[in-house]
């Protein structure tokens, strides 16, 4: 990334903090709804993602790389047992780990993690665990939450004779930290406002930068030049406490970006936007 890109962006960044805008209008801003207007999330769909590919989406994973494919379960033989799917490409590469869905209600995020077990792989290895949550995900009405309130999200690194959400948090921490991928992603979708804090709307967490700084500005660059996803998005940092990403890239030093997606755009866009990020990131670390 060249000094003058990297100024740019960190000048975009400002701008998104401050609320400025450019004169030039090249630097779109990510918006943040009028909180005097009611919002509608999850707007309805006539569509069926199962029945769907990357591709159909977008330019997306359109070669069509052979892979391997195997599984393996989480917490396995219990009521909260999961499958973990591998997808392996013929060439060697690094191994990257893909979470989608820890909160089942998010569905966006964990239909494009069922996406991305279609996808081919020229080389490399990726994990795929979704939906993380299928407990919250196949509930009616589908919640964030495993049972009761237990945020599966705010339970990491986990217990492994704690509550649900302690123990699938802890199978999960345990399986990143045996894996020890180059790479973790965090797919979630963003309501108006959550526990008080900020709106987050379409967005790139992260805690620490330290391994992929240049693959972080980078796409948040792409996402304001409307290069990368159909709208801005906006960056955060760090993830709450006893989030998948700030308790993997402190305790594990992992790389983490949590990508979320705002539930009142159409899911349509939601999905094409989290596979244009997944898919750049794979791009970058030569997996496809």
């Amino acid at each position: 990334m060249s000094t003058s890109k990297r100024f740019y962006c960190l000048i975009a960044a400002i701008m998104m903090l401050t609320g400025m805008a450019t004169a030039t209008g090249e630097v779109r801003m990510a918006v943040r709804p009028d909180p005097s207007v009611e919002v509608v999330l999850d707007p309805p769909y006539d569509f069926d993602p199962d029945q769907m590919l990357p591709r159909d989406f977008g330019d997306y994973f359109t070669q069509d790389h052979e892979v391997e494919v195997t599984s393996y379960p989480l917490l396995p033989g219990t009521e909260w047992e999961n499958e973990v799917l591998v997808l392996k490409g013929k060439e060697e590469g690094p191994t990257l780990y893909l979470i989608a869905g820890v909160h089942g209600g998010e569905i966006a995020a964990w239909m494009t993690g069922n996406l991305m077990k279609k996808a081919g792989l020229k080389a490399g290895t990726l994990h795929i665990l979704s939906p993380a949550n299928p407990w919250g995900a196949n509930r009616s009405p589908r919640t964030r939450y495993v049972t009761g309130e237990e945020d599966l999200n705010r339970s990491f690194p986990g217990k492994p004779d704690g509550n649900a959400a302690e123990m699938v948090a802890d199978a999960l921490f345990q399986d990143v930290k045996r894996v020890n991928p180059t790479f973790v992603f965090d797919l979630h979708e963003a309501a108006t406002n959550v526990e008080g804090r900020d709106f987050l709307g379409n967005s790139l967490i992260y805690t620490s930068l330290e391994k992929m700084n240049d693959l972080y500005l980078d796409m948040l660059l792409e996402t304001q030049l409307g290069t990368l996803t159909s709208v801005p998005f906006d960056f955060f940092s760090p993830g709450p406490a006893g989030s998948v990403n700030r308790t993997i890239s402190e305790l594990l030093g992992l790389p983490v970006i949590t990508v979320e997606t705002y539930r009142a755009d159409p899911l349509e866009m939601r999905i094409a936007n989290q596979l244009s990020i997944v898919q750049y990131v794979l791009q970058h670390y030569g997996l496809i």
